[in-house]
């Protein structure tokens, strides 16, 4: 025998239901309104068009990232793009714990730009050639193209003399195959190609 479905249980069986509905988990790849207002065009996780710093609307980006954080304070990409409509603020001290959060989960994007930050200092951020380092070698392990470029880049002028360098010859010239197989366009094209010379005289050097 079925039990009676009474006016009072099919109400509270549609508001449960509802309940359900109302609490599931966001979609990490969802657009959100953070994406539209302030995705990096280089950024390969981005969902939505890149917008430039000059044309983003920093305050509504900022508005909008915290929102969507609040809703997904887990989301790495959301998180990069928070720290990156602060750092655009000329807000450091707030971009700071986001970009190191999504860098930390393993943004590579967020991993590049940390790094560019402690290597030059931005924002009266402290100087930290061997943060970069480990982020860029992290970025490059991931295949982010200014990373694949910029490590070698860097190795072969010293930079990161006095740092654990950690990626072998071999590694760093399978960087730039990597780098002049994505190279899509005239710049990026020589760009990759002087710095393969560069690092063709060092690999040379070290035998």
């Amino acid at each position: 025998m079925q039990p009676i479905q009474t006016p009072a249980v099919l109400v509270l069986a549609s508001i449960l239901s509802f309940a359900s509905v109302a609490i599931a988990a966001p979609n990490p790849e969802a657009v959100t309104q953070c994406d539209k207002l302030a995705s990096h065009g280089s950024d390969p996780e981005r969902v939505a068009p890149g917008v430039s710093q000059s044309s983003m609307r920093k305050a509504a980006a900022i508005s909008a990232c915290l929102a969507d954080t609040t809703m997904q304070p887990e989301n790495r990409r959301l998180r990069y793009l928070l720290g990156r409509a602060y750092f655009y603020s000329g807000r450091a001290v707030d971009a700071m714990p986001h970009l190191i959060f999504s860098a930390e989960a393993g943004h590579r994007q967020s991993q590049f730009v940390l790094g560019y930050v402690y290597d030059s200092g931005l924002q009266g951020v402290e100087q930290d050639r061997c943060k970069t380092e480990a982020l860029w070698l992290r970025s490059a392990r991931q295949g982010r193209f200014a990373a694949l470029v910029s490590y070698p880049h860097h190795v072969v002028r010293g930079k990161f003399d006095d740092c654990d360098v950690n990626a072998s010859i071999d590694e760093m010239a399978g960087f730039l195959e990597t780098a002049k197989d994505m190279a899509s366009d005239y710049y990026r094209r020589i760009w990759t190609a002087d710095v393969t010379d560069d690092f063709d005289v060092y690999r040379k050097g070290k035998r």
